[in-house]
C-alpha cells in the first residue's frame, strides 16, 4: 500500500498517544465533576440541619425532647495543690526499679532534680507543670483515666448542660 509524499509511521503514532490523552482528561475531568457536585450536596445538606443538631458523642436525645450537652471540668487550683509533690531522685530511691523513667504527659525523661506530681488512688508521677495542665482540663489521670478528685464512674468530673432546643 502506498502512503502520501511525508506519511510515516510516526503520524500513526502521533494520532494514538493524542487519543490517549483525551481520554485521560476526560477521566480526570469527570472525576472533578464528581467529587466538585458531592462536596456541594453535602454542604447543602450541613446547612439545612436544624442549628441545635449535633454528631458530637457527648449529645443525648431526652424523652422531654431537649438536648443536653456534657462537658468535662478539671480540678480547680485548691484540688491540685493537695496531691503530693516529690523529687524525681526521692522517689527513684523509694520505689527502686519499678519507677518509671519519663512522663507520660509530655514524653521527656526525668532528670534527678525534677519536681513530680504524684495522683492520689491511682500513684502515677508526672511532671509537676504538665500534669497540672492536663488536669486543670481533663479531671482523669493522664495514663488510667480514674478520677484523682475522689469521684468514680465514667463521668466523674463532666457536668451534663441542659440546652433549650427541641428536637
Amino acid at each position: 500500500m502506498d502512503f502520501p509524499p511525508g506519511y510515516s509511521d510516526n503520524n500513526r503514532v502521533m494520532g494514538g498517544l493524542g487519543s490517549g490523552i483525551e481520554v485521560l482528561i476526560s477521566f480526570l475531568t469527570m472525576i472533578i465533576i464528581i467529587t466538585l457536585t458531592s462536596y456541594c450536596i453535602t454542604r447543602i445538606r450541613i446547612a439545612a440541619l436544624p442549628p441545635h443538631y449535633s454528631s458530637s458523642p457527648f449529645t443525648s436525645n431526652t424523652s422531654q425532647g431537649t438536648v443536653s450537652t456534657v462537658v468535662e471540668v478539671g480540678l480547680d487550683e485548691a484540688t491540685l495543690r493537695g496531691f503530693p509533690k516529690l523529687l524525681y531522685s526521692k522517689t527513684k530511691l523509694r520505689n527502686g526499679n519499678s519507677t518509671v523513667f519519663c512522663c507520660s504527659v509530655c514524653l521527656a525523661d526525668y532528670k534527678e532534680s525534677d519536681v513530680l506530681r504524684m495522683l492520689p488512688d491511682c500513684g502515677h508521677v508526672f511532671h509537676l507543670k504538665c500534669v497540672d495542665s492536663w488536669l486543670r482540663i481533663h479531671p482523669s489521670c493522664p495514663m488510667c483515666r480514674n478520677s484523682p478528685n475522689g469521684l468514680t464512674g465514667p463521668l466523674a468530673g463532666e457536668v451534663p448542660v441542659p440546652s433549650r432546643a427541641t428536637v
